[in-house]
This record gives structure tokens, C-alpha cells and sequence, in this order.
């Protein structure tokens, strides 16, 4: 299967990145093509610029790395996102990736007024870490089951999403717990 992993973490020292490890292992034992997007070390560029808007417009990408993107997204057939909780969301990086890369015409089409998703994912996943509960989540209206996943992805066309959250990082057995759960999904 070809794997995109979309990752959103500044820091190699961070849990995400041995998370990204753990997965990129993982996968490989499995025999999956991998594909990863590392925004940071790419040095993708989240803000949306007047020449980004100006294109936007007409379904073209000002910015190569954006198409790039977006060009790997409709080759993927599993999509993992790997990113920390950051004020209830994801990084800002992340944000302006979905700002930029997913583009009408390229990766969702308009029909009147509905919106069609052109991606053919067969599955994904998105694996979360951070100081909140799901439960905080809910009671905040669950920004990134109802937002990200039901909205943002499945807009596009990604569905079939397992979320797993890592809600206290920093406590070792909520992580061994964590990395059990992603596991058992891969």
C-alpha cells in the first residue's frame, strides 16, 4: 500500500518524532510504500500570500511545493497525520497546508453547490499527543473529530479515519499505552 504520512512536529527530540519513527518501521515491516511530508523540514511556507490568492482563484498553485503536495495526496492510498495538540488544534503549519495544498479542481470539485472530494484514500489516521482529554475535546465541541476529520478530510475525499490521541504526553504510561494503540492500528 502507498503511505503518505503527513507530519507536523518542529522538533527531532520531540515524542512525535519517535512516534513518526515507531510508524515509519512499522509500515516498512508491513512492506508499504512510504511517503513522508515533514512541513517543517521541508520549510513549507503556511501563510497564504497575495500571489497564493490570486491563483487560488483559478485552481492553479503559486507555490511548487503546494502542488507538490498535492500531487502526492492523490497518489496515496492510506494518509497518516502525525501532529501535538496545540490550543485545541493543529500547529499553524498544518492549518496553512490544508490552506494552500487543497486546492478546487485538484483535490475536491464543486458540483452546484456540493462539494465532491477527488481523493481516493482508502484509510487513514490521524495520531495526536498533548496535555488534553478527549473528554476536554467533547465538552470543546471535539475540534478535531468534528473539524478536522469529519470537515477538512472528509471534504476531500479522506475517510475511513481512526483517531488516537495521546492525552498526557509526559507521563510514561499514557505514552506506552498510545504507541500500543497506533501499533495495533497499523
Amino acid at each position: 500500500m502507498n503511505t503518505l504520512i503527513i507530519y507536523a512536529h518542529p522538533w527531532e527530540g520531540s515524542f512525535n518524532y519517535h512516534v513518526l519513527d515507531v510508524v515509519k518501521t512499522k509500515l516498512q515491516e508491513k512492506g508499504h510504500t512510504i511517503d513522508l511530508i515533514d512541513l517543517n523540514k521541508d520549510g513549507f511556507n503556511p501563510v497564504m500570500r497575495p500571489v497564493d490568492l490570486r491563483y487560488f482563484g483559478k485552481g492553479v498553485y503559486a507555490d511548487p511545493l503546494a502542488e507538490n503536495y498535492a500531487n502526492r495526496l492523490k497518489k496515496a492510498e492510506e494518509i497518516i497525520f502525525i501532529f501535538p495538540i496545540w490550543w485545541y488544534s493543529e500547529p499553524a503549519i498544518l492549518k496553512g497546508f490544508f490552506d494552500k495544498v487543497l486546492l478546487k479542481g485538484h483535490t475536491y470539485e464543486q458540483v452546484g453547490q456540493e462539494l465532491r472530494g477527488m481523493l481516493k484514500v482508502k484509510r487513514s489516521a490521524v495520531f495526536t499527543s498533548g496535555e488534553i482529554t478527549k473528554e476536554i475535546f467533547a465538552y470543546l465541541g471535539d475540534p478535531i473529530q468534528n473539524v478536522f476529520i469529519n470537515g477538512t478530510l472528509k471534504m476531500v475525499g479522506i475517510e475511513n479515519t481512526t483517531w488516537i490521541h495521546c492525552s498526557t504526553v509526559h507521563d510514561e504510561a499514557a505514552r506506552s499505552e498510545y504507541l500500543d494503540e497506533v501499533k495495533a492500528y497499523l
